[in-house]
């Protein structure tokens, strides 16, 4: 009785799913291929575009926002992490699966949506540089995150300046 439950609430969230994504198709995320950057399945973030400050959990927090040269305007990540988090953090913050509630990164690329999940092995890792006299403050960024239609994809980055540049 209880596996045909379960049975019955996966075949409810796939067609829900499905109702709200009409053209997604399901695919076994091994085989999915994503248009992230090209036809590959990585994207290289190198631009900061800005800062503001929210909340996350009901908790003053930081949003931090990239894309890359070469992409869209509508083409961005974005990591949000909580003040105290953040402070704490000892430079490196970290979301596995899900495990951590006060830092959250997902992206928006190509009109997918990707981001950090618990049923699928997913990561981000940023690792913030202090500014020094020679360099102003840098993060390194590196995440595996997953689409709504099981799409994976890889993000990396070298260290981004967390200096805006003038337009």
């Amino acid at each position: 009785m209880r596996i045909q439950l379960c049975f019955l609430a996966v075949l409810v969230a796939l067609g829900l799913l499905l109702s709200i994504h009409p053209q997604a198709k399901v695919q076994n995320p091994s085989q999915v291929a994503t248009q992230a950057s090209g036809d590959s399945n990585i994207i290289e973030l190198n631009k900061y575009l800005g800062g503001t400050e929210g909340k996350l959990n009901n908790k003053p927090a930081l949003n931090f926002k990239f894309t890359n040269t070469n992409g869209s305007a509508t083409n961005t990540c974005s990591i949000i992490t909580t003040d105290n988090y953040l402070r704490h953090s000892k430079n490196r913050l970290e979301n596995i699966n899900l495990s951590e509630s006060n830092f959250y990164f997902d992206c928006q690329w190509n009109g997918t949506y990707y981001f950090l999940s618990n049923r699928y092995r997913t990561y981000a890792e940023v690792i913030i540089k202090q500014p020094d006299s020679q360099f102003p403050m840098s993060m390194h960024i590196e995440a595996k995150l997953v689409s709504l239609t099981g799409e994976r994809v890889e993000i990396i980055s070298g260290d981004i300046s967390l200096r805006r540049k003038s337009r």
